[in-house]
């Protein structure tokens, strides 16, 4: 290959944007796109460019900003507070501006307002790897082919169920993608083996799946039936919020949202021809869908279906995923913690009974401490020496 002013200069933005960290520097990308326009007059490049112009800009504003205002830390605010509490674009999408909420904020609040009413026990955010596509692929006919997929496969959930989601697409190797994707499910006539350098677009689906009844092990189930392959599911549960130092909240579910509902495109590739074709692969894929192809929607609201949340399943599934927190942490757990939780876990099928627990709206700590004074009772009950635990318990409460 000849040697040209414009390969060097695109191999020296190539190599930048690997320093960089996922090409996160906005103007080097659109320096590579510029060229590329230039010399091709690619109207899916045009497209690619208009939009890096208005993150190039916004990058310019976040880093004038920072350098202009020394932003005094705010208080942490309290953990009941919620994310719309705190009037700016916070969470993932914080960058120092004052042009108001991004799209992945708002797109997040409008995803999560179709969840209302269920508890975060009953809700499994979920990731799923659904195509490889071709850089000359496009995106929008691959999402309607699945579409009907995925409509088929979560019907298979509880009646009464609701999805939301965004569709994202990044790029990775064919190496990359050979550990995910069974050989039946690529292009036809490809062979990742042969050609495992060559990049490709991942196209997966980020959603929370909200079911009045199913377990996160039963959806996963559902999903891993329709989608096979290694590591192409993954299904987790909605992490708490969290406020950082500086008052913005993280996390949660609607943090899972605006993660799902960002753009962004990840350059993290060790060869410099690879970034490079990376950076135009995805301009030109990108001009194949817009931000309404991304949405994934199944089922209706509460406030719609009118299904009844049962109180008790909820308290079945909190007390489920307590005991797999206990078991992925056991060996954290000191010799009278994990006494403790042997002695509960056999102890369980009783201390959920209405009867022995009159004020079921207590704290675990204070129906702990219930349980634990009742223990001490019994042991220094001279007349209960012949009466066992369970039996002398269900005394009490009578």
């Amino acid at each position: 290959m000849a040697l040209t002013l414009r390969g060097v200069r695109d191999n020296i933005d190539a190599l930048n944007l690997g320093y960089a960290g996922l090409g996160a520097d906005q103007q080097l990308k659109r320096q590579i796109l510029m060229r590329e326009f230039r010399a091709t007059g690619d109207t899916a490049i045009a497209s690619a460019l208009h939009q890096q112009d208005r993150l190039v800009k916004q990058q310019d504003q976040s880093r004038k900003y920072a350098q202009s205002h020394k932003v005094p830390k705010r208080t942490p605010q309290p953990d009941s507070r919620r994310r719309k509490d705190f009037k700016t674009p916070e969470g993932f999408n914080a960058c120092g501006l004052e042009t108001g909420r991004s799209y992945a904020s708002r797109a997040g609040e409008r995803m999560e307002g179709k969840q209302a009413g269920f508890p975060d026990v009953m809700r499994h955010p979920a990731s799923i790897g659904i195509a490889v596509v071709p850089l000359d692929g496009n995106l929008n006919a691959a999402v309607k082919n699945h579409r009907s997929i995925l409509r088929a496969t979560f019907s298979q959930m509880t009646p009464g169920a609701q999805v939301e989601g965004m569709f994202q697409i990044v790029l990775k190797t064919a190496a990359d993608l050979a550990k995910i994707f069974p050989k039946e499910d690529w292009p036809e006539g490809f062979d990742p083996v042969a050609g495992s350098d060559e990049v490709f677009g991942y196209l997966h689906l980020h959603c929370i799946a909200a079911d009045p009844w199913q377990t996160k092990a039963d959806v996963r189930t559902v999903l891993s039936d329709a989608y096979r392959g290694r590591k192409r599911v993954w299904v987790g549960k909605v992490q708490p919020e969290r406020t950082t130092k500086d008052g913005d909240v993280t996390h949660g579910s609607q943090g899972y949202f605006e993660y799902a509902a960002l753009d962004k495109a990840e350059i993290n590739f060790p060869k410099l021809d690879q970034k490079k074709v990376a950076i135009l692969g995805h301009a030109r894929l990108g001009a194949t869908w817009t931000k309404r192809n991304r949405s994934f929607s199944f089922g209706k609201s509460i406030e719609r279906t009118g299904t009844q949340i049962n109180n008790d399943r909820v308290a079945k599934l909190e007390l489920m995923k307590r005991l797999d927190f206990v078991k992925s942490n056991w060996a954290k757990l000191g010799d009278a913690q994990r006494f403790i939780h042997i002695w509960f876990s056999g102890l369980v099928n009783h201390v959920r009974k209405s009867a022995l627990w009159p004020k079921l709206n207590h704290s675990p700590h204070t129906l702990f401490l219930h349980s634990l004074d009742t223990v001490k009772k019994w042991s220094l009950d001279e007349t209960a020496q012949d009466i066992d635990f369970f039996d002398y318990a269900e005394h009490l409460v009578e």
